[in-house]
Order: structure tokens, then sequence, then C-alpha cells
């Protein structure tokens, strides 16, 4: 049985502004506290399916995650093992609006024979990571619409 967490938001800004923030990886710690540090790993130097990225985030162990879907200026997904009987995905979509606005949405989900233990003590602070990212995420995208305008 999978356990989920889904959150999203409207942001004031073009869905294209908020796909170059999002898919560029190796910034978010820049623009969001919910990241320490992140690291493309390859294959490439782009985010693409089989991407390997490495992950420091607050209050849990770097992760090692792959990249498992991408469509370009709608969204990603990836997924980690690095908690044992655990499997974790994370999906990131941005979808346009009528106007110059969207609504993003983050989709955490965890599955294997240890989900529901896992639950009990990381989904507390998975859900507020998520949370503060997409916080994060509309902050850094509307002050680019901005300082554009």
């Amino acid at each position: 049985m999978a356990h989920a967490y889904r959150t999203s938001a409207r942001i004031e800004a073009p869905a294209g502004v908020v796909w170059q923030i999002l898919s560029d990886v190796e910034r978010m710690p820049a623009w969001t506290t919910a990241m320490t540090r992140v690291t493309l790993l390859g294959p490439g130097t782009a985010l693409a399916v089989g991407s390997r990225v490495e992950i420091d985030q607050p209050g849990l162990p770097t992760a090692t995650w792959e990249v498992d879907g991408l469509t370009a200026g709608q969204g990603f997904s990836w997924s980690s093992s690095a908690t044992p009987g655990v499997r974790t995905g994370i999906a990131h979509r941005v979808a346009p609006l009528h106007g110059a606005a969207c609504e993003v949405t983050f989709v955490v989900a965890r599955s294997g024979m240890l989900a529901g233990l896992t639950d009990l003590a990381l989904a507390p602070r998975a859900r507020e990571l998520a949370d503060t990212e997409l916080a994060d995420l509309v902050a850094e995208a509307e002050l680019q619409v901005r300082d554009k305008g």
C-alpha cells in the first residue's frame, strides 16, 4: 500500500518561468530552505530520465534520487530507496492556468514493506519540507516576474 501526501499552490507567474526554476535542480538551495545541497550526478549535465541527483535536506539523511519521469515544461518525478524497505517517489507538476498563472503540485508517495513504519517517523518532516519547497517556489517565481516587469 502506498502512503502519499499531495500539496499544491497557484503561482502568479507563467508556467514557463516556474518550470525554469523548478527544473534547474542544482539551484534549488538558492531559493528554498528545504534543501541544503543538490548535486546532479549524471548522466549528462541536464535533468533527464535516468539522471541521478544527490540531495541533502535538513533533518533527513543524504539521499540519491533517480529521475524516472520527465515531460519538459510540465513536470518530473524522481524516486529513492535510501531508506531500507521503502521506495519514496516525488512528482513535481506545473500546469498553466488562464492568464499568466499556473498551478504547481507536489506528490510524495512511499511504498514498500516498511512504508507505514517509516511514515510514523519521517512523514511529518517530509510534508513540512514539501510545503516549504512549494511556498519558496511561489515566492521565487513571483519575485522573478516582478523583477522582470
